[in-house]
């Protein structure tokens, strides 16, 4: 799907991964919490996205807070969470590219978990 994007700007990681209950309970509610568990890593650099993406990715969800991408990897397709810098954002869609040359990038959308308590 998306060619030609430049690897020199895949500069920070990011961990991948999802929600696991982590032991301890909310001592408000009594209910376990679940904590990040990180499944792997992987470089990553922001996609700056066009107007008319931006519009079409609002209409869908205002709350998008960014677009990364990645070099093609079918894992990410197997995890729900990305964590950024101490940050835990939701995998909102994955734009996967086919993988079948190696300029091959994917775009993940992320929104900011509020509250994962």
């Amino acid at each position: 799907m998306v060619k030609g994007l430049n690897p020199a700007r895949m500069r920070n990681r990011a961990q991948f991964g999802n929600l696991v209950r982590n032991g301890k309970v909310n001592p408000n509610t009594g209910r376990a919490t679940q904590g990040f568990a990180e499944s792997f890593s992987l470089w990553y650099g922001d996609y700056t996205l066009t107007l008319s993406q931006r519009l079409a990715y609002h209409g869908l969800d205002k709350d998008l807070a960014r677009v990364i991408f990645i070099r093609h990897n079918p894992q990410v397709m197997e995890v729900k969470k990305v964590q950024i810098d101490n940050v835990l954002y939701d995998i909102q869609e994955v734009q996967a590219d086919d993988g079948l040359t190696a300029d091959g990038f994917d775009l993940i959308a992320l929104k900011k978990v509020v509250s994962n308590g």
